[in-house]
């Protein structure tokens, strides 16, 4: 964390031996992360994702061929104010970029209730106390009886949610959610 490790970005050897132990599939999809294109790190990890079937995203701040990935986002941003310091223009676009992509990605996954994260993983007490506050706003509960929502759903918020609005038991509102493919508007009808 200190201490860069240069050169890791140069090793595509690296990117598919990563990519492999991760378990890279046709079921997923790769965004590779790349200022100039042409990162062998990200290069190898996009030609690998091809071979697997992987969705492939690049975005980059250069111009690059079509053919690098089934979508290239080329985010022309000119020169950085400082030669070779790509967290400055380049740094702050992509991040823009990638909040959208993980934005869009939760919604059309069902992670997400109107503007509410619902997949929450309650691991922290700031956590915990956001789940509460879910249960508590949809499903229109008070603060003691979020609590009890969540703790019978095993602080599954989603189950605790459907729980309250339908008044049915953790195991009906998992087989509720399974039902409509995690999605909690279609669970709750």
């Amino acid at each position: 964390m200190w201490q860069s490790v240069e050169g890791a970005e140069d090793s595509g050897e690296d990117a598919v031996l990563a990519l492999s132990e991760a378990g890279l599939s046709s079921e997923d999809v790769l965004i590779g992360i790349a200022a100039s294109a042409t990162t062998p790190y990200v290069q190898s990890a996009l030609k690998f994702a091809q071979e697997v079937g992987s969705g492939r995203i690049l975005v980059t701040c250069n111009p690059v061929p079509e053919a690098s990935a089934d979508v290239v986002i080329s985010l022309l941003v000119g020169p950085e104010a400082l030669v070779g310091s790509t967290r400055m223009k380049a740094g702050t676009v992509t991040k823009m970029v990638l909040n959208m992509l993980t934005t869009a990605s939760m919604v059309q996954l069902g992670k997400t209730y109107g503007n509410l994260m619902v997949d929450v993983q309650p691991r922290s007490s700031k956590l915990r106390d956001r789940a509460q506050r879910i249960v508590m706003h949809i499903g229109k509960v008070d603060e003691r009886t979020a609590l009890e929502l969540l703790d019978k759903s095993e602080w599954d918020v989603k189950s605790a949610v459907v729980m309250a609005v339908k008044c049915i038991s953790f195991d009906e509102a998992r087989e509720l959610l399974a039902e409509s493919k995690g999605f909690l508007r279609k669970a709750l009808g």
